[in-house]
């Protein structure tokens, strides 16, 4: 009768395990498409702001804007990598 018990503990582990392994996948699923499409929602803010620099802005200022703009990029990018590195 010990034996029995012992294997259907063991069995009922081995349904936790698998429901929790699940529900671990499908919340690792759901955060991968959310970064997929945040780096997709980036990379289109990204080129639609040079656009409208080249809109709002003279044809003689545009490089001066494009310049500004992509220094912030990459220090607001620079702040977030020293951010990430950091909390590790």
């Amino acid at each position: 009768m010990n034996e029995a018990e012992d294997i259907k503990t063991g069995l009922e582990g081995v349904k936790e395990e698998k429901t929790s392994d699940l529900g671990d996948n499908f919340k690792k699923g759901v955060f991968l498409i959310a970064m997929l499409l945040l780096l997709v929602a980036t990379f289109k803010l990204y080129f639609s702001i040079e656009r409208i620099i080249d809109v709002w802005f003279e044809h003689q200022y545009v490089p001066i804007f494009r310049a500004v703009y992509n220094f912030l990029v990459l220090v607001v990018s620079l702040y977030i990598i020293r951010l990430y590195i950091l909390r590790r």
